[in-house]
């Protein structure tokens, strides 16, 4: 199995403890690729290559990506899910406006604020303003995610990914 995390890109600036933790949530499900994505994406690319448990880092530079509007980076998202199982972001204000585009055009659920992962299928998040755990289970073919940073520990430094252009 293997997951893609769209890293939180700011003014071409990684938000490493976001990401880390993004990635500290799921490094279990399988090899974590993540995508940077922005009008000047590549200092991230290599700030996300250093984080622990990210196997691959993807980087799409382009100013279609600049202002973090959520149909081009969802498109983008869709066009390299094909080889993931499972779809992520730290639950960020960008993340939220991108990751329901990016399940309607898969056509499955969103899977919002995860706080626990129990299994590759199992998920946990909070209810009623944070006093009851929902546990959900999803059969989707595509799991698609936000993660609810608070929950998790940032995964350390000293990771040594390869990065990659790719293609906007």
């Amino acid at each position: 199995m293997a997951v893609l995390l769209l890293g939180e890109v700011t003014n071409g600036e990684l938000s490493v403890d976001a990401t880390a933790k993004a990635v500290n949530a799921v490094k279990g499900l399988g090899d974590v690729t993540v995508l940077c994505a922005g009008s000047s994406a590549k200092a991230a690319a290599d700030e996300a290559a250093k984080i622990d448990g990210v196997a691959k880092v993807l980087v799409a530079e382009d100013d279609l990506y600049g202002h973090r509007l959520a149909e081009p980076t969802a498109a983008l998202m869709v066009s390299l899910a094909g080889d993931y199982d499972h779809i992520v972001a730290p639950a960020t204000t960008d993340a939220k406006n991108i990751m329901p585009r990016v399940a309607a055009l898969l056509d499955v659920m969103v899977i919002s604020d995860v706080s626990g992962v129990v299994d590759a299928e199992t998920f946990e998040r909070p209810v009623y303003a944070g006093n009851a755990i929902q546990t959900v289970k999803s059969k989707d073919g595509k799991k698609v995610m936000t993660i609810r940073t608070a929950s998790f520990d940032a995964a350390g430094q000293g990771g040594s990914a390869s990065v990659t252009a790719q293609a906007a």
